[in-house]
């Protein structure tokens, strides 16, 4: 059973943390000038995908090492979606990227590279 080590999952909540105030001192900022835009695209760009991240980081640790990959892609893919708004839409068509990087990774590189990597990310 494979699973994320407990200093990775800290350092992507920290990230998803730091991502959520940065949108809403945006989203704060933009309310208070008298836009509401950011408020009606804050459910979708921001609340969905933190509920997603909480959901993979919560669920069982996976079979295999290319499903924590996925998983792993995944949530970084979701911090990203969070972080940088202005590449949202952009960034949530390219989720066939992330899994198209994980077989890449599991396939073709030398594993000389991919172990390390791996005894890094996974407990």
């Amino acid at each position: 059973m494979f699973q994320l080590r407990p200093i990775t999952k800290f350092f992507l909540f920290s990230a998803i943390v730091i991502a959520c105030t940065f949108r809403v001192q945006t989203l704060w900022t933009a309310l208070n000038s008298g836009d509401e835009t950011p408020l009606l695209a804050f459910p979708l760009s921001v609340v969905f995908p933190i509920t997603l991240f909480i959901a993979l980081m919560f669920m069982n640790p996976t079979r295999t090492r290319e499903g924590i990959f996925m998983r792993l892609g995944t949530l970084v893919h979701l911090i990203l979606i969070v972080a940088l708004p202005s590449v949202a839409l952009h960034l949530a068509l390219g989720f066939p990227f992330v899994f198209l990087t994980v077989e890449l990774f599991e396939t073709r590189l030398p594993s000389s590279i991919k172990a390390p990597f791996s005894r890094w990310v996974l407990a």
